[in-house]
């Protein structure tokens, strides 16, 4: 049988695109590709659950969704054509995030690469706030210090911030499938779970007493709405004199977001513009 293509453009393109993933992979879409057009989904026609695309089509309405097409398409070597379309991921001479499949470049000198296996968990470096966060944690020193990744998705910031030097790292998220995909990514890079590197799924609900005032960064890569809402929870848990960093937004949610994180205590330290992208870094 042939495949089924379904074309999803939401405005803003975020949370929309994000979320049409995963319903869709709810759905039995076992690919998907990203273009500046929207987001395109793959299935074999039999594994595709019908109603699971017409709930996820309307309830898309309330994110922006502004085209939806379907159409079939021909078998053919998928994971060929996306491997070889699929590119790495480098900030300035200092981080590169690249697949299993990509060749290691031993002629080029990185401070760190971290490898990443592309699935459907967000954060393989190649969007901006992933990108900016990236950026900014490349500027910092991380040797002994004690991180919270908050939708942690692939995994790639905590790795980042482990193969510096945390001495405890914890990554959270949501969605079960982010969460294996990091443990399946601690791998790649030479870690694994354990007392250095804890993995939780959920969200700020896994944030417990013990945690309170226990890390010296706190992550957290999600969008205004949910920011806002656990900004408490994260305040709760950054140490007296911690570091709150902030993305998955863009420019005009940064006042609210900073006014936010004044109730606090904390005052803005670095803003830093990454496409459309705002990374927000705070302190006490």
């Amino acid at each position: 049988m042939a495949w089924k293509r379904i074309h999803v453009k939401c405005e803003p393109a975020q949370p929309g695109h994000e979320i049409a993933v995963a319903w869709l992979s709810d759905a039995g879409c076992s690919m998907f590709e990203a273009s500046e057009d929207g987001v395109e989904a793959y299935a074999k026609g039999e594994e595709l659950d019908a109603e699971i695309v017409l709930a996820s089509r309307a309830d898309l309405a309330a994110l922006g969704l502004v085209e939806w097409l379907e159409s079939e398409v021909e078998e053919e070597n998928w994971n060929a054509r996306w491997e070889a379309d699929y590119p790495e991921v480098r900030v300035g001479n200092v981080v590169r995030v690249r697949a299993p499949f990509h060749p290691d470049r031993v002629e080029e000198a990185f401070a760190h690469t971290i490898t990443v296996q592309p699935r459907m968990a967000f954060g393989t470096g190649h969007h901006g706030t992933t990108h900016g966060l990236l950026a900014e944690m490349a500027e910092m020193t991380w040797d002994g210090l004690s991180v919270l990744d908050m939708g942690c998705g692939s995994g790639v910031l905590a790795i980042y911030a482990a193969l510096r030097g945390t001495a405890h790292t914890v990554a959270i998220d949501i969605d079960p499938w982010s969460v294996r995909n990091t443990a399946e990514n601690l791998l790649l890079n030479g870690r694994e779970e354990g007392r250095a590197f804890n993995l939780r799924e959920g969200g700020a609900d896994q944030l417990t007493a013990g945690d309170h005032n226990s890390f010296d960064v706190v992550i957290a890569n999600i969008n205004r709405n949910i920011l806002l809402e656990d900004m408490a929870a994260y305040c709760r848990v950054l140490k007296p004199s911690g570091t709150l960093m902030l993305s998955g937004f863009m420019e005009p949610d940064v006042e609210i977001l900073r006014t936010e994180a004044a109730q606090f205590g904390l005052h803005q330290t670095g803003l830093r513009a990454e496409q459309e992208w705002r990374v927000l870094t705070l302190q006490r």
